[in-house]
């Protein structure tokens, strides 16, 4: 579906009725790769086509009008935020290869009473709900402000083609996230790429996390008992990339247990301010997993054998 399409569909009732009256089979595929929403006291669609060229639509609340490539349409017997959501079910309708990025942003609290979008969060789950079908894409970055608007769109997304999820919090509010239910679904289960910006997640498991080859999030604090089935997991795995955990306020040592760890590991390499250990991988010569730990945070990296440094111990796995 192409950008004149959504006009057209708005100014002629019998392209509108044409277009509503499609079977899906009949529809052609868009082929777009990138789709963003943004809603701040206005709202705002991007698509992105093969070639990389990028459509912009501009939804403007106190003047209740649309702009497409210039052309404005006010309307009068119509909510420009209900236009906007149906503009985005059409676009996905005629979507029917994998989108490379689905981006749904918030950046005020929806709920606000005064706000023009503060029912846009349910006017969006409605409109998935009624597409009757999962959103194929690969990667899914929402920033939102709680658990239960996380999990709304989330059960749309086809956990099939799902890669990445990334969770991005609002600026205006205490920016902590419930992560348990979450953790349930499918979509985080088949998911391979993790990254949380939110600055403290909660009742995480580190079980919910060992699956991810690619992991970063922030939290209060992290014992040693964690670090070490994280580390002994990580061992295991054939596709694991990097792990990353940030401590919730830089120079707070969240993270106090170095003696412990040492009961678990050993010695530590010491480098600077940094503690380091390193771990031959299972079934491998040359990939070694380094671990860093600091004041502010914790690193796991996979290296070559000849980017250990010297004087470090490369420890053989272990299965215990």
């Amino acid at each position: 579906m192409h950008i004149c399409s959504l006009t057209l569909r708005q100014v002629c009732r019998d392209f509108r009725n044409f277009i509503d009256d499609l079977n899906d089979s009949k529809f052609p595929d868009s082929k777009f790769t990138k789709i963003w929403m943004k809603a701040e006291k206005n709202v705002f669609l991007v698509y992105e086509d093969l070639d990389g060229s990028k459509h912009e639509v501009y939804y403007h609340t106190r003047k209740n009008a649309r702009t497409i490539n210039g052309y404005q349409q006010v309307f009068e017997n119509s909510n420009v935020v209900d236009v906007a959501v149906r503009d985005l079910e059409m676009i996905l309708k005629f979507q029917k290869s994998v989108l490379k990025v689905f981006n749904l942003r918030f950046n005020e609290v929806p709920l606000q009473a005064d706000s023009p979008i503060h029912t846009l969060p349910i006017q969006l789950s409605n409109m998935f709900e009624k597409l009757n079908r999962k959103i194929k894409l690969r990667e899914f970055i929402t920033k939102n402000y709680n658990e239960s608007q996380v999990m709304a769109f989330l059960s749309f997304i086809d956990p099939e083609t799902l890669k990445s999820l990334e969770f991005q919090p609002l600026k205006s509010i205490l920016t902590k996230i419930q992560i348990g239910e979450i953790t349930k679904t499918e979509q985080w289960k088949n998911a391979e790429k993790l990254k949380s910006e939110f600055l403290h997640v909660t009742n995480l498991n580190v079980g919910d996390i060992c699956h991810f080859s690619s992991v970063e999030f922030k939290t209060l604090s992290i014992s040693g008992k964690q670090l070490d089935f994280l580390k002994k997991t990580v061992l295991r795995s054939s596709k694991f990339e990097d792990l990353y955990i940030e401590s919730l306020w830089a120079g707070v040592d969240f993270f106090n247990e170095n003696e412990e760890l040492s009961d678990f590991w050993g010695p530590a390499f010491d480098s600077e301010y940094m503690s380091q250990w390193y771990y031959r991988m299972k079934d491998s010569e040359d990939r070694i997993l380094q671990i860093k730990i600091t004041q502010v945070f914790v690193k796991f990296d996979i290296i070559e054998m000849e980017d250990v440094p010297n004087r470090a111990i490369v420890c053989d796995y272990n299965e215990n």
